[in-house]
């Protein structure tokens, strides 16, 4: 048997009659209001982001605060814990109060003053890394080390996992540009 075909009618988009799928246009105030809107959802979406990517470094601190405070860990160990938790805590603070600042796109670079906490902001994020970095050289020796650990040497793998995951987080929150949606807007010229 020969398979049957719908065939559907041709209609010209103005012979439809309805409206309901044509495209209205926005005057100024509206597109006002539709920017201001997702600027305000956007805030609110990245400071939950903010909260949220700030408080997972601080819950995966928990499992070096143990060998620390353990009386059977030696000093490597300890020492090791505490670039843990302080890489940790760099990744939080990363996360939170570092600002997100979006690259200018003709290259130029905002006007700061050198204060401690600018200084402080500026190799946060370099001497993590650095950290981040030498405690996976420290897990890729353990092996050949021999040295045996209270806690697992992956674990030394997480201040990394940790701050790769803000860093992506950051670049995703940094993604929405509402400014190239600003420069959309056109001028509604009414009847």
């Amino acid at each position: 048997m020969a398979s049957a075909r719908l065939r559907k009618a041709f209609r010209y988009p103005d012979d439809s009659g309805d409206d309901e799928h044509g495209r209205e246009e926005l005057d100024e105030e509206e597109q006002e209001r539709v920017i201001d809107r997702l600027k305000v959802l956007n805030e609110k979406r990245n400071s939950e982001y903010s909260i949220v990517f700030a408080a997972a470094p601080l819950f995966a601190g928990y499992a070096f605060v143990a060998s620390i405070l353990s009386g059977s860990s030696g000093p490597y160990e300890r020492f090791l814990s505490l670039l843990s938790i302080l890489s940790l805590l760099a990744t939080a603070y990363t996360m939170r109060f570092l600002p997100l600042q979006r690259p200018d796109p003709k290259g130029k670079r905002p006007m700061t003053r050198s204060t401690i906490t600018v200084t402080f902001q500026r190799y946060t994020l370099p001497l993590n890394a650095s950290i981040c970095v030498l405690l996976a050289l420290i897990y890729a020796s353990q092996s050949t080390m021999g040295l045996r650990l209270g806690i697992e040497p992956i674990t030394y793998l997480v201040p990394g996992a940790m701050f790769t995951t803000v860093l992506v987080a950051r670049k995703v929150m940094l993604s929405v540009d509402l400014k190239a949606l600003e420069n959309l807007r056109y001028e509604y010229k009414g009847a």
